[in-house]
């Protein structure tokens, strides 16, 4: 990494915000991405002056390694904390206080360990009742909104006024971020439904007056920016609002949109809020007979006709910041129209998966406990494959030497865990290509190679199944360690039969390959490896304290 650039720790890095940030600052500033997803499932590209860290905020002691992975790395000089969750089923959800609440504790201890020069939180202007007052929200307004999300949102809030103690903090209040793909459940919903042949692609609730406000994501980043810019001259806490002035009713999108798409005014047809509320009642009774629950919920009918006005001034002019006029919402809906018609499939598949939110992903959960158990695992792989009766089965394993062996086997361990932290594949498929040249150049055959690959898959998969917390998670532990074992498994098989017809010149020069000390290829998986597994305290993988004596195998 490049220390002379800043350095910024972004916290739900995965997340629609988060994903934009990254790749809209990539080489400006030195990035530790915090993120319970792989840069590849969300289309990020890696970089040199980017470490991705996978992570569940509410792990603290994972956190305090990070710490010290990010001091070890240059340091970071903001923090910029985008993670939270919401749903949209209005009910209380224990998410709330895991991610929101204490996943916020913990990421502003984070922030001091690092000794950060400001804290940015995201929070919304959700957080502010709107409904049962009518009022223009402003930075001063209260988080006093009642209902589990802003609760959470303004006990963010009320931590950052305490910290701002330590180190300066800033809290920015989101209006609904968008994109030109939309990428905004609540809007998204409405133009799949506005710009269709359905039954109700003409209903508005209400009188249509349902309002809030909107903003582009490349003008939310505009203001981040300009927060880390100006950072000096702020004071040590401060609250402004990512929003233009003003609100945007569902009338004014509805006639907007529709007018882009057909080319001509529909009229919509307004539904009294008494029938809106019933038909959404029924909806969801018919669902429990269905399984398919509709979007909308009886909670949301209490915003029906209900205006969230924002008045964003003292932001715009203390920051010298305004939403672009060509981002306004009402300028850019041409924009999604056109790419809702022309890509479509893109369109649902970039706004369907941020309607189905996951709380904590499978994927994460395995690896987690694979971390948690890897001496006992690897002890348990140790011992089968050393096992006397079965010395014809695993010959040169057992004539290895044992210190090698272990490290090797520690290696392909976290290796697997990585691989199914990341879900990323190519990474397996860069170590098999190593490991075989190796085994084949020891002239191991590749049936033992694989047998011993196999052995180690099943025994992992059992002693992962036998954890309480996995117990009813049988198919995703095979989908994630079977399915990757097999790959591997094939992978060794591809490359064996590669060398086998190589020429005996190249065969000679695979033979004197430079000891595992002293290899490039296996440095670099290692690096990788500290890069993913950062979570992972004391991963045992010192490549420069490897035995560099020629002799009996290193295995595996």
């Amino acid at each position: 990494m490049d220390k002379g650039l800043p350095g910024i720790v972004v916290t739900g890095a995965s997340g629609f915000i988060g994903r934009n940030f990254i790749e809209s600052v990539a080489g400006k500033f030195r990035l530790f991405c915090l993120a319970r997803r792989s840069p590849e499932e969300v289309g990020i590209q890696r970089h040199e002056n980017m470490r991705w860290i996978h992570l569940d905020i509410e792990n603290w002691p994972a956190l305090q390694e990070v710490a010290q992975y990010i001091k070890d790395h240059g340091g970071a000089d903001y923090v910029l904390h985008l993670a939270g969750y919401y749903d949209f089923s209005g009910k209380d959800n224990s998410e709330y206080e895991r991610t929101n609440v204490t996943g916020t504790l913990n990421v502003l201890k984070l922030a001091e360990l690092i000794g950060t020069k400001r804290f940015l939180f995201a929070s919304s202007l959700a957080a502010c009742d709107f409904v049962s007052a009518d009022r223009v929200l402003n930075e001063q307004s209260p988080a006093d909104a009642k209902f589990p999300y802003a609760q959470s949102k303004r006990r963010g809030e009320d931590m950052m006024k305490e910290y701002s103690e330590k180190f300066p903090c800033t809290i920015i209040r989101l209006a609904a971020v968008y994109s030109d793909w939309c990428e905004y459940p609540p809007m998204y919903v409405f133009l799949d439904t506005w710009l269709s042949n359905r039954w109700s692609a003409r209903i508005l609730g209400g009188y249509g007056e349902s309002s809030v406000t909107y903003i582009h994501i490349q003008d939310l980043i505009r203001l981040l920016l300009r927060i880390i810019d100006i950072d000096k001259t702020l004071p040590g806490f401060c609250t402004y609002i990512a929003s233009p002035s003003g609100t945007i009713s569902h009338m004014d999108l509805f006639r907007t949109a529709t007018r882009y798409y057909h080319g001509q005014d529909i009229e919509p047809i307004l539904l009294p809020k008494l029938l809106a509320t019933f038909g959404v009642a029924a909806r969801t009774l018919l669902s429990k007979i269905t399984g398919k629950e509709p979007f909308e919920r009886l909670w949301m009918m209490k915003f029906i006709d209900k205006k969230l006005k924002v008045d964003a001034s003292f932001t715009h002019k203390t920051l010298s910041w305004e939403p672009i006029p060509r981002y306004h919402i009402l300028r850019r809906l041409l924009f999604l129209v056109e790419k809702m018609k022309h890509y479509h499939d893109e369109w649902n598949l970039r706004n369907e998966v941020l309607l189905r939110r996951v709380t904590q992903r499978p994927n994460t959960i395995i690896y987690r406990v694979m971390v948690e158990s890897r001496q006992a695992v690897i002890d348990k792989i140790l011992t089968f494959a050393r096992t006397p009766r079965r010395h014809k089965r695993f010959t040169r394993y057992q004539h290895a030497n044992v210190d090698l062996l272990k490290w090797y086997t520690t290696l392909f361990y976290m290796v697997i865990a990585a691989t199914v932290r990341s879900r990323d594949h190519l990474f397996m498929r860069d170590y098999t290509e190593i490991i075989a040249a190796r085994r084949f150049a020891e002239g191991f055959t590749v049936r033992e190679v694989t047998d011993f690959i196999l052995t180690i898959g099943n025994i992992i998969s059992n002693e992962l199944l036998a954890k309480p917390e996995l117990k009813d998670m049988q198919e995703r532990v095979y989908d994630n360690i079977l399915l990757t074992i097999q790959l591997a498994a094939d992978e060794i098989e591809d490359s064996y039969a590669l060398l086998q017809a190589q020429s005996p010149e190249v065969i000679q020069k695979i033979k004197e390959m430079r000891s595992p000390a002293d290899s490039d290829d296996l440095k670099r998986i290692v690096r990788r490896l500290e890069d993913i597994c950062t979570d992972a305290p004391d991963i045992g993988l010192s490549i420069d304290n490897l035995d560099h004596r020629e002799g009996d195998s290193d295995k595996p």
